[in-house]
Order: C-alpha cells, then structure tokens, then sequence
C-alpha cells in the first residue's frame, strides 16, 4: 500500500499510537508522498512562480531536518545497532540536513531575485511614467509653437461670425421697428374712426357674443334632445312588447271564449266576451296616444335642428 497509496498509508499510520515508531512511518509515507507530488507536478520553466512556491514549501517541510538529525546518533546507539547501521544512519542524516541547507539557500536565492524583479518592475513603471510625462511636454511645447497661428484663426472665425451677424441683426432691427410702426399706426386708425364704424364694429362684437350665446345653448337642447331619442326608443321597445303581449293575450283569451261559446251560448261568457273588446279598445287608445306623442317628439326634434346664422346681417346693415 505505501508504493501504491502513500497518501491513504499516511493516514493510516496517523491513526495508529502516538510514539515515535508511528511518527517515523508516517515520515516515510509524508516523504514518498511529496516525492511522487514533485515527480508528477514538476513545473517546466524556471521561472514558472509555482517553481519558487515549491521551494519555499519544500524549504518549510525541512526546518525540523536538523533537530531530527541531532536524534540520529542516541537512537542508533540505543538501539545497539552496530558500526556499519549507525554510519548508515548517520549518512542520510547528513545527507537529509545537506538537501535542506541546498533547498534554504535556494530558496534565499529565489527571494533575491524576486525582489530584483520587483524594484525591477518598479523602475519600469516609473520609466513609463517619466515617457509619459515626457510625451505631454513634448505636446505642449509644440501648442505652445503653434499657439500665434492658433489665435490668429480664432480672430478671424470671430470677424467672420461678426460680419455674418451684422446683416442678420440689422434685419431683426428693422422688422421690429416696422411691426411697431404697424401697430402704432392701427391704434391710430382705430382712434380716427368715425361713430358709425365703431357703432358697426360694437354690434358686430355683440352679434358674436349671441352667436356664441345660440352656440352654447343649442348644444344644450341637443344634449336634452339626444335624451328624449334615447328615452323615446326605450319606451316605444317597452310599448311594442306590451302590444305583442297584450295582442297574444287577446287571442288566447277569445280562443278561449269561442271554445265556451262553442259549448254554452248566453250568461257569463258574454260578459268576458265584451271586457276582452274593452281591454282592446284600450290598448288602441293607448297605441294612438303614444303614436302622438312621438309625432309630437319628432317635430319638436325637427324645430330645434334649424341651422343658426353665424350673425346677425340686419343689425350689421
């Protein structure tokens, strides 16, 4: 498992007794996990900043290198392991606590370096900066040369516009002073006037204002007039159904008296026979009445749609 699966073996040896035979095996998974990671995710430039983040992360992973080193000997001793181990162990100490002197001083390198390139990116701003600036000077300097040239355009745009206003202005100037003169002059006119004229033009004035009188008051009768239409339809509706109600009434009713007739002559029937001919009688009367009013309504309708002069002509004669 720990060549197939160091990650899942180093969670299993976590699991196990906190001692120090349980924490050097989850050392060995921790660093045949970090070997493969290098291995399999090795960045291709150098330059690359995942680089320089695994050389700080593999420089923090080694800090306690050498206080595990300074462990080495007592345990190799107590475990009277003998010359040949001990010098073994011994060997990868040193050469554990050598990688990690490599790993910091690389690692310091790299810090330099980045920091070179940081003023190194600063200077490059500040560079830009100073181009720009530059650039703006050089822009102004060449206004300021053509600043003569500049002015001398704008003088002439401005007699130019001048002369272009001055025909306009003079023509504003005059209609004003005519449309005053104008109106002066019809004041005048209108004081100088004889009686008879202004007399005409007062009835004039009056025969507008009854106009408008006769205006208003014949949207008045048409509005009541549309009332009367809508009022009088409604009610010839209600009369015709009552007609046609009464009418099928009737005859039903002297059906069935001249079936009664048919079987008893005389007596009670013929009274009935003769309130039927009443009823009908009434109903005529009523259909006239109704008729004459709506005969009525229409001339009333007819009058009051005469068209209106728009003044009087006699009085202005």
């Amino acid at each position: 498992m720990t060549d197939d699966d160091p990650r899942a073996a180093l969670r299993a040896a976590a699991a196990g007794p906190d001692d120090a035979a349980t924490a050097l095996l989850a050392l060995r998974h921790a660093l045949a996990w970090a070997a493969r990671a290098l291995a399999t995710d090795r960045p291709h430039a150098a330059t690359d900043p995942a680089a320089v983040e695994l050389v700080i992360a593999v420089d923090d992973a080694l800090t306690e290198v050498d206080e595990l080193v300074r462990q080495v000997p007592d345990v190799a001793e107590a475990g009277v392991a003998g010359t040949p181990v001990t010098e073994y162990l011994n060997q990868q100490a040193e050469a554990l606590a050598e990688l990690a002197d490599r790993v910091a001083v690389t690692r310091r390198e790299h810090e330099a370096l980045f920091a070179v390139e940081a003023e190194l990116r600063a200077c490059g701003a500040e560079h830009d900066e100073i181009q720009r600036h530059v650039a703006e000077l050089h822009r102004l300097e060449r206004l300021a040369r053509d600043l003569p040239a500049i002015r001398d355009q704008r003088d002439s745009l401005a007699r130019r516009l001048a002369t272009m206003r001055s025909p306009v202005a003079e023509a504003e100037d005059a209609l004003a002073a005519t449309a005053h003169e104008v109106l002066v002059l019809r004041e005048e006119l209108l004081a100088n006037l004889d009686t008879r004229t202004q007399e005409l033009l007062r009835q004039v004035r009056d025969v507008e204002a009854r106009w408008a009188d006769q205006r208003r008051r014949l949207a008045e009768d048409e509005s009541r007039l549309r009332d009367k239409v809508a009022e009088y339809e409604k009610l010839r509706t209600e009369r015709d159904g009552l007609l046609r109600a009464a009418a099928a009434h009737a005859e039903i009713d002297r059906d069935l008296v001249d079936r009664l007739a048919a079987v008893r002559e005389g007596g009670p029937l013929d009274k009935v026979r003769a309130m039927l001919s009443d009823v009908r009688t009434t109903l005529d009367t009523v259909d006239s009445a109704l008729a004459d009013a709506l005969a009525r309504h229409d001339r009333f309708a007819e009058e009051h749609r005469r068209v209106l002069p728009w003044r009087d002509e006699s009085t202005v004669d």
